[in-house]
Protein backbone atom coordinates (compact mmCIF):
# COMPACT_ATOMS: atom_id res chain seq x y z
CA UNK A 1 0.00 0.00 0.00
CA UNK A 2 1.21 3.50 -0.76
CA UNK A 3 0.35 6.90 0.57
CA UNK A 4 0.95 10.37 -0.80
CA UNK A 5 2.55 12.81 1.64
CA UNK A 6 3.85 16.35 1.60
CA UNK A 7 1.27 17.44 -0.99
CA UNK A 8 1.97 20.97 -2.13
CA UNK A 9 -1.57 22.13 -2.91
CA UNK A 10 -1.87 25.19 -5.14
CA UNK A 11 -4.46 27.29 -3.31
CA UNK A 12 -3.11 30.70 -4.31
CA UNK A 13 -2.21 31.39 -0.68
CA UNK A 14 -5.71 30.69 0.67
CA UNK A 15 -4.83 29.19 4.05
CA UNK A 16 -8.40 28.18 4.86
CA UNK A 17 -8.64 26.13 1.67
CA UNK A 18 -5.15 24.69 2.16
CA UNK A 19 -6.06 23.59 5.69
CA UNK A 20 -9.21 21.86 4.39
CA UNK A 21 -7.24 19.69 1.94
CA UNK A 22 -5.58 16.45 3.03
CA UNK A 23 -1.85 16.45 3.67
CA UNK A 24 -1.66 12.66 3.34
CA UNK A 25 -3.75 10.33 1.20
CA UNK A 26 -3.77 6.53 0.98
CA UNK A 27 -3.63 5.62 -2.69
CA UNK A 28 -6.10 3.21 -4.26
CA UNK A 29 -4.72 -0.22 -5.17
CA UNK A 30 -4.71 0.68 -8.86
CA UNK A 31 -1.47 2.59 -8.19
CA UNK A 32 0.55 -0.47 -7.17
CA UNK A 33 3.81 -1.10 -9.02
CA UNK A 34 2.42 -4.35 -10.39
CA UNK A 35 0.00 -2.35 -12.53
CA UNK A 36 2.84 -0.40 -14.15
CA UNK A 37 5.42 -3.01 -15.10
CA UNK A 38 6.54 -3.27 -18.72
CA UNK A 39 6.02 -6.30 -20.95
CA UNK A 40 9.06 -7.95 -19.32
CA UNK A 41 7.77 -7.43 -15.78
CA UNK A 42 10.17 -4.57 -15.01
CA UNK A 43 9.34 -1.37 -13.16
CA UNK A 44 11.85 1.08 -14.60
CA UNK A 45 12.11 4.84 -14.87
CA UNK A 46 9.50 5.12 -17.66
CA UNK A 47 6.99 3.10 -15.64
CA UNK A 48 7.70 5.18 -12.52
CA UNK A 49 7.09 8.41 -14.46
CA UNK A 50 3.82 7.03 -15.85
CA UNK A 51 2.66 6.06 -12.35
CA UNK A 52 3.60 9.46 -10.89
CA UNK A 53 1.74 11.23 -13.71
CA UNK A 54 -1.33 9.10 -13.03
CA UNK A 55 -1.16 9.80 -9.28
CA UNK A 56 -0.78 13.52 -10.02
CA UNK A 57 -3.86 13.53 -12.25
CA UNK A 58 -5.83 11.47 -9.73
CA UNK A 59 -5.02 13.87 -6.87
CA UNK A 60 -6.13 16.89 -8.87
CA UNK A 61 -9.30 15.15 -10.09
CA UNK A 62 -10.19 13.70 -6.69
CA UNK A 63 -9.73 16.91 -4.69
CA UNK A 64 -10.39 19.45 -7.46
CA UNK A 65 -7.18 21.36 -6.81
CA UNK A 66 -3.89 21.48 -8.62
CA UNK A 67 -0.68 20.80 -6.76
CA UNK A 68 3.01 21.46 -7.19
CA UNK A 69 4.35 18.09 -6.13
CA UNK A 70 4.13 15.35 -3.55
CA UNK A 71 6.02 12.37 -2.16
CA UNK A 72 5.00 8.72 -2.12
CA UNK A 73 5.72 6.36 0.78
CA UNK A 74 5.13 2.66 1.28
CA UNK A 75 2.93 1.85 4.28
Amino acid sequence: MKKVTNIKWDTDGDQYTFDSLPQEVILPAKFSKENYVDENGNFGEAEKIEMLDDVSDWLSDEYEFCHDGFEIEEV
